[in-house]
């Protein structure tokens, strides 16, 4: 038992593996019981971690890495950078627990395996088309999926066009005189996939499912005004002249012309706008005022975050990947909580979360794309020892 012990911390302390190194991996863990590894790695290094500072994540960081590239996973996996601080290392000793039963299969499969066992009895599938609807100035709801190409909608001077491309746009009806102020609202519902739009003035707006923009089918005046619920990256057409306004539940942007994205979900605890390209003020609003001092001005790869008590703050370093990660078809986490984790999942999959239990503690780390089942997604969970079972349109987190 010692030998085999020391032979595989030898192991583990190489830069490299040759193919008798990966050989003699193969030959240790045969016939290891889980109980034994499990030992092992309590002694050898989770032992070591718990001498270092809290704040010495890096030891775990490696360790995990070089599990994974000894093991043979790929770079490109479904899941990736997945941890759950301070448990680095026991996500980590799980994989290499997998193997005792069966190391062919922990070879040869692309993606981390969470700690439930088997496949979930139900599933549930990601959005597989858009459930986008346009409420008319009269209250009349167009379908978007359903729609076909074409002229829509006349609202007011404007034409409501749906492209081959099938995105949606606002262009001018040539020779319409009416000069009427009129407004519309795209909703997206939880469970549908991102639609995007291009507003009267060439601004281009993205939603998330939940979310929803009203606007004016045409820009009038000095000043374009938009509202929002929800979670919207927007690209703003630059005009000098006419500065452009969101308003998120009690947060307002003023821009230029820049790119922004806002979640201002009713669910999330702040409202964050966060800027990608160009400069925008930040402020509270309250209905029929405009922004209210004080207010902060952002620069690219910042992000302003409103309180529910109207706290303003300014965050210096955010993580963009992660924020747009919904635009670019990916569940993206960067230390978030489980609370954090299922707020999104039941947005896209349009379902239930209940907790069976004290909800689970710590951070997680994980990416996946936006197209897998759900359970293929929880596996940021699972993998650091968060359980759960799908019933019907509810997930329940086991305790």
């Amino acid at each position: 038992m010692e030998n085999r012990e020391s032979q595989l911390q030898q192991l583990f302390e190489k830069q490299e593996w040759t193919d008798e190194d990966h050989a003699l991996f193969l030959q240790l863990i045969d016939g290891k019981t889980t109980a034994d590894l499990s030992v092992f790695f309590d002694h050898q290094y989770l032992a070591d971690l718990n001498k270092a500072s809290a704040a010495d994540n890096g030891h775990a960081r490696l360790l995990l890495d070089r599990i994974h590239e000894r093991a043979g996973i790929p770079e490109a996996v479904p899941v990736r950078r997945i941890s759950r601080w301070p448990r680095m290392v026991a996500a980590a000793s799980i994989l290499l627990l997998l193997v005792a039963g069966g190391y062919y299969w922990f070879f040869h499969q692309p993606a981390i395996v969470p700690v439930v066992t088997g496949q979930p009895a139900q599933d549930i599938k990601a959005p597989v088309a858009n459930h986008a609807t346009i409420t008319l100035a009269d209250g009349q709801q167009v379908l978007l999926d359903s729609a076909v190409d074409g002229q829509l909608a006349v609202q007011g001077n404007v034409q409501l066009i749906k492209l081959d491309n099938g995105k949606i746009a606002y262009q001018p009806d040539k020779g319409n005189t009416n000069e009427e102020v009129v407004y519309n609202t795209l909703t997206n519902p939880r469970g549908s996939k991102v639609i995007d739009m291009t507003l009267a003035d060439g601004s281009h707006v993205w939603l998330n499912a939940g979310s929803s923009v009203t606007y004016p089918v045409s820009f009038t005046g000095r000043e374009r005004k938009v509202e929002m619920t929800g979670e919207a990256y927007f690209e703003v057409a630059h005009d000098a002249a006419r500065p452009f306004y969101v308003t998120a539940r009690n947060m307002g942007v003023q821009v230029l012309g820049t790119h922004f994205n806002i979640n201002a979900y009713n669910d999330e605890e702040n409202i964050k706008a966060t800027l990608l390209e160009g400069k925008v003020k930040v402020a509270v609003i309250r209905k029929g005022t405009a922004l209210l001092p004080p207010s902060v001005l952002l620069i690219p790869g910042k992000q302003a975050q409103l309180t529910g008590d109207e706290q303003l703050k300014t965050i210096q370093e955010v993580d963009t990947d992660e924020v747009m990660a919904w635009k670019n078809s990916r569940f993206q986490f960067n230390k978030a909580t489980v609370p954090q984790v299922m707020r999104q999942i039941a947005r896209w999959y349009n379902v239930d979360v209940k907790y069976e239990g004290a909800v689970p503690g710590g951070y997680f780390r994980g990416e996946i794309s936006r197209d897998a089942p759900a359970s293929e997604a929880l596996k940021i969970l699972a993998a650091s020892g968060v359980n759960f079972k799908i019933d019907n349109n509810t997930i329940v987190i086991l305790p």
